[in-house]
């Protein structure tokens, strides 16, 4: 459902499909599916060494912070809901997590993460500079940009067989559009700046 203007309208979930979008859209909101990706690429990089463990745990303390960071944000008003929906809502938080997820790369760096990981971290820096970049001229999916940015990213660092779970960010993508909170086009959009600048990163990091 769109507006005048061509933007996705809200509306309330009542059927089975909404109730089913809605949980969807929760199971695999932003945070979850790349921080999921940086645990097994971590395992992945570092097996048998326990090293991979604790990479691991750092993806999910700076996934942990970033939710927090957005629910701190609920509760003060700045932004109206977790997932951002409105546009004009999206450059502080986001600014916010890129300067944050820059930071967190500098400390792996320093630390001696190992170079498989380095890569994959940069992620997070390079992804949220480059939404923060497209919120400026539209709202994009960044529900299908950290899905398909997260399925390519264990395609190239796993396993290509990972290519099969692509379905995921259909899946996200489609849940979107259910509830109202995006447009075809803006999954879509999504979804390719997630998957290509992931694919762009990791190609050019070897």
């Amino acid at each position: 459902m769109t507006g005048k203007n061509g933007t996705a309208k809200h509306r309330t979930a009542t059927g089975a499909a909404d109730l089913l979008a809605r949980r969807i859209t929760r199971c695999f909101s932003p945070p979850v599916l790349p921080v999921a990706a940086g645990c097994v690429v971590s395992w992945h990089a570092t097996w048998p060494r326990p090293a991979g463990l604790v990479w691991g745990l750092t993806a999910v303390v700076c996934g942990a912070v970033g939710v927090l960071v957005m629910a701190f944000g609920v509760r003060r008003g700045w932004v109206s809901d977790l997932d951002v929906s409105r546009r004009a809502e999206r450059p502080l938080p986001l600014a916010c997590a890129s300067a944050g997820a820059a930071l967190v790369w500098l400390v792996c760096r320093h630390l001696g993460a190992p170079r498989e990981l380095l890569a994959p971290a940069a992620l997070a820096p390079a992804g949220g500079a480059a939404f923060l970049l497209c919120t400026r001229f539209g709202k994009v999916s960044l529900h299908t940009c950290a899905a398909a940015g997260s399925v390519v990213l264990l395609a190239l660092r796993v396993a290509p067989l990972c290519a099969l779970l692509a379905p995921v960010p259909a899946a996200v993508g489609w849940s979107r559009v259910r509830l109202g909170a995006h447009t075809r086009a803006q999954v879509w959009a999504g979804a390719l700046l997630g998957g290509g600048l992931t694919a762009v990163v990791l190609v050019i990091a070897g």
